[in-house]
């Protein structure tokens, strides 16, 4: 679907963008799909506990609960390259959140820096899904466009070949001297429900927003993928003072896409 059929939502247009990882990057609650019956609230306590168990073990989970018109499909996942005690601490805490945020509807997804969980009564399994989407871009432009994006766009193809190869777990991180004193960081993510194929699809799809364009930092994130670059480091192993130091005094825009 055209990006012209969406509603576009816009927040504050300039919001001081300090980061944090305990913090929601996005959620939906989907006022759209129905409304939890007790047996499929049930059944959403159980997969949401069976999702928290296993993937703070192996940073990936998908997990079904309940049968027919009861049955709830649920993933979880965590950044590829996050250490394995702050995989199981964002999961926990996103499993708790994501009930609370949204307590009476059978569709329901929650991203965090770190991690990302999400259930539905429709099998979502192996399929991409840009239908939802939220971006935030940096209010500065860089100065030179042509050899920033001719930059970017060699890193980005990289990121997105490394998300989508076996075994990546999903990510794919990397970084490019754009001077002597200026660093290109990128990021590129796809839950791992999605084949090699499908997830070049989706990074694609999201490297492809215009409202990226010419920004000195921007972040594109779908149910089934993301990317992110900035001019400092946010993926580990990561330099925490050189990038507290950097986003602290970063200002974005962000938008809200839906269907």
């Amino acid at each position: 679907m055209a990006f012209s059929h969406y509603y576009l939502l816009m927040f504050a247009l300039c919001i001081l963008y300090v980061e944090s990882a305990d913090d929601p990057s996005a959620q939906l609650c989907n006022e759209n799909s129905n409304i939890t019956t007790p047996e499929i609230t049930k059944n959403i306590d159980s997969l949401l506990t069976k999702l928290v168990q296993t993937t703070s073990q192996s940073g990936y989970s998908t997990t079904t609960f309940g049968t027919d018109q009861t049955q709830v499909f649920g993933l979880a996942q965590c950044r590829g390259d996050v250490p394995n005690d702050e995989c199981s601490s964002c999961i926990q805490n996103a499993a708790k959140e994501i009930k609370t945020l949204c307590p009476n509807r059978v569709d329901a997804r929650l991203w965090y820096e770190y991690c990302f969980i999400r259930y539905n009564t429709k099998n979502f399994f192996g399929k991409v899904d840009t239908g939802y989407g939220v971006l935030y871009a940096n209010v500065e432009n860089v100065t030179d466009p042509e050899t920033f994006n001719e930059a970017l766009g060699a890193l980005m193809y990289r990121t997105n070949m490394l998300a989508a190869a076996p075994g990546s777990k999903g990510v794919g991180t990397g970084e490019t001297k754009l001077s002597d004193f200026v660093t290109l960081y990128a990021l590129s993510q796809c839950t791992r429900d999605l084949s090699p194929l499908l997830c070049r699809q989706c990074l694609a799809i999201a490297l492809g927003q215009t409202f990226c364009a010419n920004k000195k930092g921007c972040r594109v994130i779908y149910s089934s993928c993301n990317i992110r670059y900035e001019l400092y480091p946010f993926f580990f192993p990561l330099d925490e003072k050189l990038a507290l130091e950097s986003s602290s005094i970063t200002h974005y825009m962000s938008v809200v896409r839906k269907p």
